[in-house]
């Protein structure tokens, strides 16, 4: 089966209006984040490896010594004995040290032409990767290649056209240097830079004792048939009807938690005297070939077409926001858009060779952005690969396999010295050096060293789905172990024999006490329940590898003596060590549910998981709405997971062109956490946060099919506003196997499913509410089940 369609876009009849209503453009390295006007074009630049700071940043102010630590453990763990919780995170937090470092913008490329006002047109194909500009006679087309490493742009006019060429950057010491072809533009890049959350320190500093930054550089060529005159910052060209642009970015960064290495601008000239013999047109065939090639393996289609999907894509949203019955009734497509998007998006931001996708992907125009736009390990760089397995988008992950492995190794020192454990740990933030230490600020989500454990189980998941190969699982397996390792030895016995991982919390979460707020407990549910999914992680791998460790034993005698999920006396799942009376009911993570969604499955406890939900509410912030209509998938709740869904396609802007009136009520008032998308629909924390996008297509998939519990699920969660029709094909479940789907009247149709390895071939039973199917699997070939 096949999706009949030439591929979504993003359009817009009207110029830019600031960053959020840019076009993002990515090859997992080079970003660009393109605004556009009929008289102006502005490539807004970023390069995934430009981060402050270096390998020293971490001790930029001293590391806690071993003797210390213990001593500040062991006060925090009487004090919390004796119920005095507050003091005992005041003890502790001995043991944070500052901040993370910060993901920074790099470069601008501005062309301003000499051009009279005319209509403007803009559009992001995504199954081509390609952005398109029509502005009367004036046309640009760019796009950024993964194979040959470099930004495309070519600009064409009926008539001659003159203007100017700037390429500048915000970093330090910009040094440009500017010939007859083409121009490079040097820079440096700050030693630290604090977050905007930590007021009292300095914004950005350049010089630190022991951390050498970061280098970098943008090599620019051009080809044109007019004339051209040196500029301070560019070029001017005379006369032009054909520009071609090539760019290639560079810095001295070497691998995540390595020291700087090489000449920054060698690297990006090389980029360009490696295709400088490549026309045009081979370097587009190379690049559509590329990217077709990873966006065409996962295809949806939701309703039928409505007369909106011609329409500007801000003005569908709103549109649809304004539905009687809500955003997915009005343009079903729109949430299929979305989802599009959510690939178009990871593709883009994260390859092979590159580093994991940041709290904003790959692009980023403000030196000091929201929480350094770094890791955020306690849901937010795990979201972000949640439909790199469903939706057949593997090698995506490999960067974040690599966060993995340096993490691991720096984790080792931080394990040791701050807990006295064995293997590694990792704390709720990181960044390109791999720092692993707690960072300052509230407990609730820096006294929380279960990093570590959440990322190798993220990691795991390619595996449940059979979607990575030996090689990969043998990277994983000692990853493993030593994230277990670690969390064995943060496990302290409990007065009735049970066995707690301490210090612990439930991100970022905060319960009453008699001296305050506070968050520190002993055994959260969600370190309980990533226990227990890393110890099906070891096993697994232990299994398919044929590998024998110490340490599966020790997960046989310790686990039995963790508890799972624990439903409290008001029906909720338990979030803390016993009865405790959230400060926020309300709040954004769900930590607790992590077991449901996207551990194993709610089991049991599906009323439960229910009522957490339930008491938390629907709206939050976008990567929260995205986790809990995943989580109401889960548990089977087509038509709640379909509101919470409706929640995410809300415009999470204020200035609208179209006045309310009668026939168009004004959109509800929205909190500040309440997510939504901006115009260029990037999803809104707010502020803008990828892990919404992503997020929201992990759960769309978790709506049409579901293997989790070893029965291939059909249909398990379609909201009745996507009933009328619909397709899907390259949706991957567990074990291994690849649906095929078409539906009418929210009735299968068609399927076919398609055994990925041996290991998921085999007999296989389907189900589609009351009806069950039993089919035998052949690897790689397809099997159409009688529905």
């Amino acid at each position: 089966m096949t999706i009949d369609h030439p591929g979504r876009e993003l359009r817009y009849g009207r110029p830019s209006a600031g960053w959020l209503d840019g076009l993002p453009l990515g090859n997992g390295r080079t970003g660009a984040m393109v605004l556009a006007a009929a008289d102006r074009l502005h490539l807004q630049l970023n390069d995934g490896t430009a981060w402050s700071g270096g390998v020293g940043s971490a001790a930029r102010r001293g590391t806690l010594p071993a003797e210390e630590a213990a001593r500040a453990r062991a006060e925090a763990a009487a004090l919390w004995d004796q119920g005095r919780i507050v003091d005992a995170e005041r003890a502790l937090s001995a043991l944070q040290q500052d901040y993370v470092q910060a993901y920074l913008p790099f470069a601008d490329l501005v062309l301003r032409i000499d051009h009279s006002a005319a209509p403007v047109e803009r559009r992001l194909r995504l199954r081509d990767g390609e952005h398109l500009v029509t502005a009367g006679a004036l046309r640009h087309r760019t796009f950024l290649s993964a194979p040959d490493g470099l930004l495309v742009h070519r600009l064409t006019s009926d008539d001659p056209v003159d203007l100017d060429l700037s390429l500048t950057t915000p970093l330090g010491a910009p040094e440009l240097t500017v010939d007859a072809d083409g121009a490079v533009l040097r820079m440096t890049l700050p030693a630290d830079v604090a977050p905007g959350h930590e007021p009292d320190e300095p914004a950005l500093t350049w010089q630190v004792d022991g951390v050498t930054p970061l280098t970098g550089a943008v090599a620019l060529s051009w080809r044109h048939d007019g004339t051209h005159v040196t500029t301070a910052d560019g070029v001017r060209l005379v006369g032009v009807r054909v520009l071609e642009l090539r760019l290639a970015t560079a810095t001295t960064f070497d691998r995540i938690g390595g020291c700087p290495h090489g000449v920054a601008a060698d690297r990006a000239t090389a980029v360009l005297a490696a295709t400088a013999s490549a026309t045009w047109s081979e370097l587009r065939e190379r690049h559509l070939a590329d990217h077709r090639g990873l966006m065409d393996r996962f295809g949806l289609s939701l309703g039928i077409p409505r007369p909106d999907s011609g329409t500007d894509t801000d003005l569908r949203v709103r549109h649809a926001e304004r539905h009687p019955d809500g955003p997915l009734a009005g343009d079903p497509d729109l949430l299929a858009l979305l989802a599009d998007y959510g690939r178009y998006l990871l593709i883009a931001a994260s390859r092979p060779g590159g580093l994991p996708a940041t709290l904003q992907g790959l692009w980023n125009d403000d030196l000091r952005p929201p929480w350094s736009s770094a890791y955020t390990l306690n849901i937010n760089t795990e979201m972000n690969y949640w439909p790199a397995g469903p939706t057949g988008l593997a090698e995506t992950a490999e960067p974040l396999l690599e966060l993995a492995e340096a993490l691991a190794v720096h984790g080792a020192d931080t394990a040791r010295r701050l807990y006295g454990a064995r293997g590694w740990v990792a704390h709720h933030n990181t960044d390109a050096w791999a720092n692993t230490r707690p960072t300052a600020g509230d407990a609730s989500w820096a006294l929380w060293p279960m990093g570590g454990v959440w990322l190798v189980r993220q990691l795991d998941e390619l595996r449940r789905l059979g979607v990575v190969d030996d090689a990969w699982r043998a990277r994983l397996w000692p990853l493993a172990v030593g994230a277990a390792q670690g969390a064995l030895d943060l496990l302290t016995e409990r007065p009735d024999g049970t066995l707690a991982s301490w210090p612990s919390t439930s991100p970022e979460n905060r319960f009453d006490t008699p001296r305050g707020p506070a968050s520190l407990t002993r055994g959260s549910g969600m370190d309980r329940a990533l226990l227990h999914e890393l110890a099906a992680t070891v096993r697994g791998l232990a299994t398919e590898l044929g590998e024998s460790h110490p340490v599966l034993a020790e997960l046989d005698a310790a686990l039995p003596r963790v508890p799972g999920p624990v439903v409290a006396d008001d029906g909720t799942v338990r979030e803390w060590d016993g009865p405790r009376v959230e400060v926020e009911p309300e709040h954004r993570h769900v930590s607790a549910l992590v077991f449901a969604y996207p551990g194993e499955g709610p089991g049991e406890h599906a009323e439960a998981v229910a009522a957490t939900l339930d008491r938390r509410g629907d709206d939050s912030t976008g990567w929260s709405v995205a986790w809990k209509a995943a989580l109401w998938a889960r548990l089977g709740d087509g038509e709640r997971a379909g509101r919470v869904l409706g929640l995410a396609l809300r415009a999470a802007w204020d200035d609208d062109p179209e006045p309310a009136g009668p026939s168009r009520p004004a959109p509800e008032a929205r909190g500040p956490h309440a997510g939504g998308v901006y115009r260029n629909l990037f999803a809104a924390h707010p502020p803008f946060q990828i892990d919404g996008n992503l997020g929201l297509t992990a759960a769309v998939a978790e709506l049409l099919v579901s293997g989790v519990d070893g029965t291939i699920r059909l249909l398990p969660a379609l909201p009745a506003a996507l009933a009328e029709a619909g397709e899907v094909h390259g949706l991957i479940v567990h074990p291994g196997v690849a649906v095929a789907l078409q539906w009418t009247a929210a009735v299968p149709r068609a399927v076919e499913l398609t055994a990925l390895s041996a290991r998921s071939a085999g007999p296989c039973e389907v189900r589609w509410r009351h009806r069950l199917w039993r089919v035998e699997l052949a690897a790689g070939k397809p099997v159409r089940v009688p529905v």
